[in-house]
């Protein structure tokens, strides 16, 4: 993952970009023998793309960043569920083949919890309402804004079981974190190498760049930075690799790393100046990828709020 992030296209080559790899990772994990045929098959296949129908409108109150305020609603009808509701940035949706939609239950038995259903894309009962204009362009099919409107889904397309959409949310919400950050991992060492080059090319006041402090110390931090960020990957990678789920550890590597690429970014468009913002290079895009990326799977500030809960959770369990 982290060498397809080298290019902008990397991900989408060899299909591990966003959204795919998260709901490929979701239905091996969670998806019915019917399930994995119909729909996981065409995706690990590359025959098509996917859209995970999660985030809603801000303006109207619904989830974002916390999915316990999901105002889509889903209701049992027979043998058939039926979805309501609004969507926004939901990344791929323009020209997706397969959906994961998401829906709070108001079936008795579900107690009120999130469902999760796949469902075959494009439907008319899935109406794209506006595609925004982002920072970022690297993922096919934008963020769009949608609106579902009395979607039909047949009952053994539920994907898991009534009301445990939440905990389905978390299985794949942290190795998707994980591959974000090697994903944008990638792309920043090839900003740094280009930087690099630029630097150790490029004279200024009788001296190579590189060699002015100023410039030549941007540089190094950006290479600490990128073996932090390694680091941070490979440990969050073992603890998923044991099986465990990994929330709280995918949400340390968020942070971190986002962070730290953040930096990297802006250090390589700081070193080649007014080249660093033209579109000359990859180096651009690249900053504009990450800023929008320590977004994404949930910003800086709400990984750290989670955190603290479980720093004081932890406290008090040892006051005990």
């Amino acid at each position: 993952l982290i060498k397809s992030g080298l290019s902008p296209l990397g991900p989408l080559a060899c299909n591990t970009n966003a959204p795919d790899e998260g709901n490929m990772y979701l239905l091996g994990h969670v998806g019915s023998d019917h399930l994995k045929d119909k729909f996981l098959k065409q995706m690990v296949e590359g025959r098509s793309r996917s859209a995970f129908f999660m985030t809603e409108p801000a303006e109207e109150g619904g989830a974002g960043s916390d999915p316990s305020m999901m105002i889509t609603t889903c209701r049992k009808d027979g043998n058939h569920w039926v979805v309501n509701g609004r969507k926004a940035f939901i990344t791929g949706a323009e020209g997706a083949k397969v959906g994961i939609v998401m829906a709070k239950s108001e079936d008795p038995d579900s107690a009120g919890g999130a469902c999760m259903f796949l469902v075959d894309l494009p439907d008319p009962a899935i109406r794209i309402d506006h595609v925004p204009n982002t920072i970022d362009n690297s993922m096919p099919g934008s963020h769009a804004t949608v609106t579902i409107d009395n979607l039909r889904i047949p009952a053994d397309q539920m994907l898991g079981d009534a009301g445990e959409g939440f905990k389905y949310a978390q299985i794949r919400l942290s190795p998707a974190r994980l591959s974000h950050c090697m994903r944008w991992l990638g792309a920043c060492i090839r900003a740094q190498e280009i930087a690099t080059d630029y630097a150790c090319r490029r004279m200024a006041f009788g001296k190579q760049l590189v060699d002015h402090e100023g410039v030549g110390f941007m540089l190094a931090q950006n290479r600490i930075d990128i073996k932090q960020a390694e680091l941070m990957i490979y440990w969050c990678a073992s603890v998923l690799d044991t099986g465990s789920l990994g929330t709280v550890e995918s949400s340390m590597a968020k942070v971190a790393v986002s962070e730290a690429l953040m930096r990297i970014a802006d250090n390589c468009v700081q070193v080649m100046g007014g080249t660093g913002v033209t579109d000359k290079t990859v180096v651009e895009q690249v900053f504009r990828e990450i800023r929008a990326f320590r977004i994404y799977d949930g910003p800086t500030e709400v990984h750290k709020w989670s955190l603290a809960k479980k720093i004081k959770r932890e406290w008090r369990e040892g006051q005990q």
